[in-house]
């Protein structure tokens, strides 16, 4: 018995250790990434990495994941999609899962009414737009993510689930490339890296903390 309560005092110091890496966290704003802590265990957010769309104060957070694929394609959900390639679909969030939306670096000229929320990577915009881009059989690898659903927050939710160090905040120049990856297994694994050498414990900490 006694060794079995050092286990778990160890692994407790463990996970606050962890814990305590996120004390000082840049205030989020559009474009930020939330990289969610590996012992977060909810099926949709798990080991996940969500791009804000929008973040206030009073009015509330809405962001969408950009890490999880879906067993579904674009057409699938869009019978009428002139399409020759298969778009893959992403889950965006729980809340919405009934709309659709997505994220591209084709800019504002390519994509009237599209949002910036980051160098080189843009938010929705004029979707018959996009749907003629898509017929041109144009390649969208890594060029455009399409996803159902978003993630929200209501007014000071977020706030107060990053005191909890829900979430870590990650604001980089290289956003675009990080959240276009067609390699959805290693964003989140890159998004914890380019924290720097303080978070690699994030990397080693194991999917299924049963199975040790």
């Amino acid at each position: 018995m006694r060794l079995l309560l050092i286990f778990v005092g160890e692994m407790e110091d463990l996970e606050l250790d962890i814990y305590n890496l996120l004390d000082s966290q840049p205030h989020p704003s559009r474009g930020s990434l939330l990289v969610a802590k590996p012992t977060v265990e909810d099926f949709v957010f798990k080991r996940s990495v969500t791009i804000l769309v929008d973040h206030d104060n009073e009015d509330g957070t809405m962001g969408v994941i950009v890490n999880k694929p879906t067993r579904f394609s674009l057409s699938e959900i869009i019978p009428d999609l002139e399409c020759e390639v298969n778009v893959p679909l992403y889950l965006g969030g729980p809340v919405g899962t009934n709309m659709l939306f997505f994220i591209h670096t084709l800019g504002k000229d390519a994509i009237p009414d599209s949002e910036q929320l980051a160098p080189g990577l843009f938010f929705g915009g004029d979707f018959e737009v996009m749907k003629m881009f898509l017929a041109d059989g144009e390649n969208v690898n890594e060029k455009v993510k399409f996803m159902v659903g978003y993630s929200g927050w209501t007014a000071g939710q977020l706030d107060k689930e990053l005191e909890r160090h829900d979430w870590a905040v990650l604001k980089d120049d290289n956003t675009a490339s990080l959240v276009m990856s067609a390699g959805v297994d290693d964003i989140w694994n890159e998004a914890v890296a380019r924290f720097g050498n303080q978070y690699r414990l994030w990397n080693t900490w194991p999917d299924d903390v049963s199975l040790n």
